[in-house]
């Protein structure tokens, strides 16, 4: 059985909040929305997020939603095992994200990205009231799209899924050998017309 001594520990925001940090480097205002709970995790971000001035004002604490942590155990630079500490749930993105609140911060933004994690927070009727409030607003929008959640992501400015989840949406198989991808304009192609979005961004990082 492994056996790992702990010589030193450290905390990063992942997932969307990765995403909001990233932003942070090219931007002087940055704000994230999203479910934290009431627990040890939302007591780190609490003292995080002040030094990268990022707004978390709009994000709900729950004291039913555990915070979605991951921790990798590191030896000698390679992972050993990471641990999962994680809950989806459903039905709560309504009472966390409230139209009054979205239209109070609407005018104060000029973009929104959506971050699908397969978690159960981004549902069809939030995104769809957040994007036509957003577009009608000439906001730029956009979306990183989740496969395990077929989202309706219309008329957004981009959406941006990698190779696989790109396949998967466009309802294409994907290719035995990733050497040749002659098919992936025609993804690209039938994206654009499934999701009517000003453009389709599909990463081929690693040929994912």
């Amino acid at each position: 059985m492994p056996v790992v001594e702990v010589s030193g520990e450290s905390f990063y925001p992942g997932g969307a909040a990765n995403v909001a940090r990233n932003l942070r480097e090219f931007t002087a205002h940055v704000g994230v929305v999203g479910m934290i709970g009431r627990d040890r995790a939302e007591n780190s971000f609490g003292s995080y997020w002040p030094t990268k001035k990022i707004d978390t004002s709009a994000c709900s604490i729950s004291p039913d939603f555990p915070t979605i942590v991951k921790t990798r155990i590191i030896a000698r630079q390679q992972q050993v095992v990471r641990v999962d500490r994680e809950k989806s749930w459903h039905r709560m993105q309504s009472r966390s994200v409230g139209g009054r609140e979205r239209e109070k911060m609407l005018p104060e933004i000029d973009g929104i990205i959506f971050e699908d994690y397969g978690k159960g927070f981004l549902a069809e009727k939030l995104v769809s009231e957040i994007v036509a409030s957003a577009r009608e607003g000439k906001k730029v929008v956009a979306a990183d799209p989740n496969p395990r959640n077929n989202l309706p992501w219309h008329g957004l400015s981009v959406v941006k899924p990698n190779r696989s989840e790109a396949f998967h949406a466009a309802g294409i198989p994907l290719p035995e050998s990733d050497e040749d991808d002659k098919v992936l304009k025609e993804v690209g192609a039938t994206l654009l017309q499934k999701w009517q979005a000003e453009l389709v961004l599909i990463t081929l990082g690693k040929k994912e």
